[in-house]
Parts: structure tokens; C-alpha cells; sequence
């Protein structure tokens, strides 16, 4: 390679464009997450601009995404995919650098009151329903359920279980949710966390998992405490762990949202705004929901 050559390819690096993506959770077991910036990589490729994508995760902590927020802006982004913490302060940031020309797309969870451009996910309150309709076709009267969500500071996740439980009230059923704990998204908190609602209520023989996170640690604790025959579980898209205990017959099936379309989707948007200044046709951006069981699957 010619010295040139080699300086022009170094300016071409220098000169890419910044976006950044912040995701809640921590890397290592935000399986989810890999799959949304999947479709964030993919559609970014897809650009002549080959913009350098900037990814951070964050804890579930309002304080720590804004950190982020600001390091990115710092570090000279474009625009930011983001799944926010439902906090004043994440809002407040978003509001801040959407004004100073910074535009902004929410993926997987939204957030109120910001001048975000768009959000791109499914509907939380449908998939909420979609998954009680699925429970209650499962279990019979008397059935006493737990909610295993990952922080009551997303609103995805408490969107999620307002309309779980709204579909269960409405359905006139004797069956009732029962308890609802916290796991951050963690494995081992799962675990511990379904063995702890499950010895406090031995009366519970279902769960429904409001998170895509802590899954493995979840349903490993609901397998290793009960000999019952009959026991339920709805869970949220579809991983390793999900196919392993829908193989054990735990898990019955699994509401899928199509995460690297939503990442793609969300890429798509930004896209947009940055570079022909198209404001998206919608600023609400719902993707459809399925069900997957072990049928639907190759386990």
C-alpha cells in the first residue's frame, strides 16, 4: 500500500461518523440485546456512510446511562439508539441533546415526556396479554402464578406485567398472580429469587417472566425446588436456555419479538434523520408478536 493510499484510508477511518447504542443490563448475559444490535450492525453495513457504532451497557441505574449519554456526546455521535431507564433524568438527557441537534431512537422500551424521534419495539401491555392468554390456556382454576421481572424502573417490563395481570382480572378465572420479585436481568438473582417466592408461597405453580434476562438462573430454580408434575412457565423470545427447558418440558412456550428486526428497524429511523433528514412516518413503531413453542422449534 502506498503512503497515500495509507493516509487516505487512515483520514476515511478518522472521518467516520459516530452512533451510539446504550442497552440496559450487563454484556455478558444480555442475550437479547447481542440480537438487537445485530440488526443495528447489519443495517449500519448497509449504509454508504459505514458509520462506527459505539455500544455501551449500562446497569439498570438511571445515573449510569446518563453517564453514557454524555460520554458518547463527548466522544462526537450522530445520533443514539438507546433502551432507557424510566427515570427524569434519562428523559431530561435525551431532551438536552435532542435540542442540540442529536437525534434520538428508542428501541425495546420507551420512555415518556422526551423528544425522542421514535420507538421501535413491540407493544409491552399486548405482550403482557398475549402471554396470559397463552397461561391461561395452560392452567386450570385454583392456579397461583409468579412474575420473575427484571427491574420495576423499565417500563417495558411493568408494562408487560400491567397487562398480564389486566388479562388474567378481565378473564373472570380463579387464578391469581400471586407475587412479583426483581432479578436485574441476572442469572444467579433469578435463581434465587424463584426459590425464595416459591418458599414463601409454596402455593405458586406457574411463572411468567416479564424479562428477557435471567431465564437460565430462573427456570434452573423452578426445576431444582419442585417435583410437581404439572408446572408452568411463559417466557419472552427465544435463547439457549429457553430451548433447554422447553427440551425438559418447563417452559411451554415463549413470546418471540423479533429483536434484530426491531434493531434494524430502529438503525433504519436514525439513519434517516441523520443523513437525508427524513422524519419517520410514525413516531410509535410496534413490531408483531408470535408464540414459539417446542413444536415451532429444533431442540
Amino acid at each position: 500500500m502506498t503512503a497515500q493510499k495509507k493516509a487516505n484510508r487512515q483520514t476515511n477511518e478518522t472521518t467516520r461518523d459516530r452512533i451510539g447504542v446504550i442497552f440496559y443490563g450487563a454484556e455478558k448475559t444480555a442475550d437479547f440485546f447481542k440480537k438487537v444490535f445485530k440488526g443495528i450492525q447489519l443495517a449500519a453495513s448497509a449504509l454508504d456512510a459505514k458509520p462506527e457504532l459505539l455500544v455501551r451497557y449500562s446497569p439498570m441505574d438511571p445515573i449510569q446511562q446518563v453517564k453514557y449519554i454524555d460520554e458518547l456526546v463527548n466522544e462526537g455521535i450522530k445520533g443514539l439508539v438507546i433502551s432507557p431507564v424510566d427515570d427524569r433524568m434519562v428523559a431530561d438527557t435525551i431532551n438536552k441533546i435532542s435540542r442540540e441537534g442529536i437525534p434520538v431512537v428508542t428501541v425495546h422500551t420507551d420512555i415518556a415526556d422526551t423528544e425522542r424521534i421514535a420507538y421501535v419495539g413491540t407493544d409491552p401491555y399486548k405482550a403482557g396479554e398475549v402471554a396470559a392468554a397463552q397461561m391461561l390456556s395452560f392452567c386450570e382454576d385454583g392456579t397461583e402464578i409468579g412474575i420473575v421481572t427484571g427491574s420495576r424502573q423499565i417500563k417495558v417490563h411493568e408494562q408487560r406485567i400491567a397487562g398480564f395481570r389486566d388479562f388474567i382480572k378481565h378473564s373472570k378465572r380463579n387464578i391469581t398472580v400471586e407475587s412479583i420479585g426483581e432479578c436485574h436481568d441476572d442469572d444467579y438473582r433469578a435463581y434465587e429469587l424463584v426459590q425464595k417466592m416459591m418458599s414463601d408461597n409454596p402455593v405458586i405453580s406457574a411463572f411468567f417472566f416479564a424479562t428477557t434476562g435471567g431465564i437460565y438462573g430462573g427456570c434452573k430454580g423452578i426445576f431444582t425446588m419442585t417435583t410437581r408434575l404439572k408446572f408452568h412457565v411463559v417466557t419472552l423470545d427465544v435463547f439457549p436456555a429457553t430451548r433447554e427447558f422447553m427440551k425438559k418440558g418447563l417452559i411451554d412456550c415463549s413470546v418471540y419479538q423479533s429483536p434484530m428486526h426491531q434493531g434494524a428497524h430502529a438503525m433504519d429511523i436514525l439513519a434517516g434523520k441523520i443523513y437525508e433528514n427524513r422524519d419517520p412516518e410514525k413516531r410509535i413503531n410496534y413490531e408483531e408478536l408470535s408464540i414459539k413453542t417446542k413444536e415451532c422449534l429444533y431442540l
